[in-house]
């Protein structure tokens, strides 16, 4: 058995486990980011927990962490972070603290005593949608949509990703760049997905990826660059990408933070909520010696 069918064998067993899990829901979005995770990195199951590691990447917040069962209490913090100290690492090498779990889509989330401690707190909606139920929207005609093919497309999508933080030049921002866009071609060269570009005048205004892990669509960072926004670059970017990968899943699904705008677009265009993630993220600078 050569590597590509070992791998797709072993993500295809961690959906089925972790879906039969008794204590972990059906969510079809924590299942995915775990099998993207399980291609670029490590994924165990740990008593309560579901570790994920990327042992080259200890920068990477989401890659370093450890997946809950249910929403944790203020009481459990202690508890946790020595754990996430144990299982997943401690500082210099791993500088943060990231923990996630599913939620259901009407719960209330209230997540202020962690902010409290240094932790910076997300709520997601994952959005399901079958290719056949996508609605026709607004689209731009001058915005034209095709797979990464060169090296400069990728340069320009480090330079739009590494914008859109808060300090560009900050070198453990520029090895995380690096390292998803390794992962990320590794991923199309083994034929599970594309990065895809949204062009204007050849000038790259948007882009995401869309990969294929056991007959599910799975989005990823669908960006537009910051001064063309509001164009929409982003409704004809994914609906483009739907019809050019017709045929391949018919399932497709995205997770965004419910605090902005996005996920009512992918609404408007047919996703439906099905459940929700949330997470909490202590970054290096605020990382105590509590564990």
């Amino acid at each position: 058995m050569d590597n590509t069918h070992k791998s797709e064998e072993l993500s295809s067993v961690l959906l089925s486990t972790m879906l039969r899990m008794q204590h972990f829901p059906d969510n079809v979005g924590l299942a995915t980011d775990l099998l993207l995770h399980l291609e670029s990195g490590m994924v165990e199951s740990r008593d309560e927990y579901i570790v994920v590691r990327t042992v080259d990447a200890p920068e990477y917040f989401f890659g370093n962490m450890l997946v809950l069962r249910q929403r944790p209490s203020p009481s459990d913090l202690k508890r946790l972070e020595h754990n996430f100290a144990q299982l997943v690492g401690t500082p210099p090498l791993i500088a943060h603290r990231t923990f996630a779990w599913p939620e259901s889509d009407d719960s209330v989330v209230t997540l202020d005593d962690f902010v409290e401690q240094g932790y910076e707190a997300t709520v997601y909606r994952v959005l399901v949608a079958h290719p056949g139920d996508i609605r026709p929207v607004a689209t731009n005609p001058f915005v034209k949509v095709r797979p990464f093919a060169a090296q400069q497309e990728w340069d320009d999508w480090s330079r739009m990703q590494l914008a859109d933080m808060p300090d560009p030049s900050d070198i453990t921002s520029q090895r995380y760049i690096r390292h998803q866009q390794m992962v990320y071609r590794r991923l199309i060269e083994r034929g599970l997905g594309n990065w895809w570009g949204a062009f204007l005048d050849d000038e790259q205004v948007g882009s995401l990826g869309l990969f294929f892990l056991d007959g599910i669509g799975r989005f990823q960072s669908v960006t537009t660059a910051a001064r063309h926004r509001n164009r929409n670059v982003c409704r004809t970017l994914v609906t483009e990408v739907i019809r050019l990968t017709a045929g391949r899943s018919d399932r497709l699904v995205m997770v965004a933070d419910e605090a902005y705008h996005a996920g009512a677009i992918y609404q408007a265009m047919g996703f439906q909520l099905q459940g929700r993630l949330a997470s909490l993220c202590q970054e290096p600078q605020k990382v105590t010696a509590r564990s």
